[in-house]
C-alpha cells in the first residue's frame, strides 16, 4: 500500500537533501498519477512549484502555483504571491502588478498581505509609477503600522520623493524612519 506514495515520499527525502531538481521530477511524478488525496496532492504541487522556483524554471513554477490557486487550498494566498513573484523574474512586471493587486484583494487575512502590499509599492516603483507606489506603501503603513515592512517603507517613500526632487517630503520621511525605528 505504500507503493502509491513512493514518488511522493522520495520527493520529499529529495527535498530534505535540498535536491530540488530531483525532488520536483519525483513531484511531478506523483501529481500525474495521484488524483484522489487531496491534501497530498495539493502539497505535491505546492512543493512542485517551490522545487522549480528554487530552480529558476519560473514558467513550471507559476504552472504548479496556478494549480494550487484552483485547487482552492489553505496555501492558495501563498501560491498565489509566488507566483506574483515569478512573473517578475521573468520581466512580466504588468502582470506581477496585476497578481499582487489580487493578493490583495482575495486575501485579506493572509500572512502574505503586507509582503504583497510591499512588492507591489515596489514593482510600481521599478515601473516609475511613483504614486500609485506611495498610495501602496502608505496602505501597507495604516494596515500594519508596526509591521515588519514599515521602516521600509517609510525609507522608500523617502527615497521616491528623493528621487523626484521633493526634498522637503523626502527629509520628512527620513526623519520619521529615524526617529520611530532608530
Amino acid at each position: 500500500p505504500e507503493f502509491k506514495n513512493i514518488n511522493y515520499n522520495m520527493a520529499y527525502a529529495y527535498f530534505k537533501l535540498k535536491q530540488y531538481d530531483e525532488a520536483g521530477n519525483e513531484f511531478q511524478l506523483y501529481v500525474d498519477r495521484a488524483k484522489d488525496d487531496k491534501v497530498r496532492l495539493n502539497d505535491a504541487y505546492l512543493r512542485l512549484a517551490d522545487c522549480r522556483f528554487v530552480m529558476a524554471k519560473y514558467w513550471p513554477a507559476m504552472e504548479a502555483y496556478n494549480k494550487v490557486v484552483e485547487l482552492k487550498s489553505v496555501d492558495a494566498d501563498y501560491a498565489a504571491f509566488q507566483k506574483a513573484i515569478s512573473y517578475g523574474f521573468v520581466a512580466r512586471n504588468d502582470k506581477k502588478i496585476e497578481d499582487l493587486k489580487k493578493v490583495i484583494a482575495n486575501y485579506p487575512k493572509s500572512q502574505y498581505r503586507d509582503d504583497a502590499m510591499f512588492e507591489l509599492g515596489n514593482t510600481y516603483v521599478t515601473e516609475n509609477k511613483t504614486d500609485l507606489a506611495i498610495k501602496t506603501y502608505d496602505q501597507l503603513l495604516n494596515e500594519f503600522k508596526n509591521g515588519s515592512f514599515a521602516a521600509k517603507a517609510i525609507l522608500r517613500q523617502g527615497l521616491v520623493y528623493y528621487n523626484a526632487q521633493k526634498d522637503d517630503l523626502a527629509i520628512a520621511k527620513f526623519k520619521k524612519v529615524a526617529a520611530d525605528f532608530p
